[in-house]
């Protein structure tokens, strides 16, 4: 499929909707890692709710357009999904929990497996 300028606009505007949204899931679902001992399940629930409606925003739209619009399938959204999670949550352990213990190089081969599973998928065309 041969894109304009004005579909490639709407391509990315779809991608960006996608990615919008699993920065506010990530956060929802994460970010209550941060307070460490001083958290309790209705504390990490009233921090997620508001957000996870957000993401649900988003995501939403940019799954609905990257289906109708651009013909993906809900396996291509998916994996183009898991990306923009890893990123993310790579995001937040580094920047936000302050997490850098990690192996860098498991992560790296992490991240290349995700992106071996989405050309292999077929998404990029």
């Amino acid at each position: 499929m041969k894109f304009d300028l004005e579909q490639g606009k709407h391509y990315f505007f779809t991608l960006f909707l996608i990615y919008v949204g699993t920065v506010f899931y990530v956060f929802a679902s994460y970010y209550h890692l941060k307070l460490r001992e001083n958290w309790n399940f209705f504390m990490a629930l009233g921090i997620a709710i508001p957000i996870v409606m957000l993401e649900y925003f988003f995501s939403l739209h940019g799954n609905h357009y990257a289906h109708f619009f651009f013909n993906m399938s809900p396996m291509d959204i998916l994996i183009i999904t898991m990306c923009f999670y890893f990123v993310n949550l790579w995001l937040l352990n580094y920047f936000v929990l302050k997490n850098v213990k990690h192996n860098p190089y498991s992560e790296i081969g992490a991240f290349i497996l995700v992106i071996l599973a989405f050309t292999i998928s077929n998404v990029v065309k």
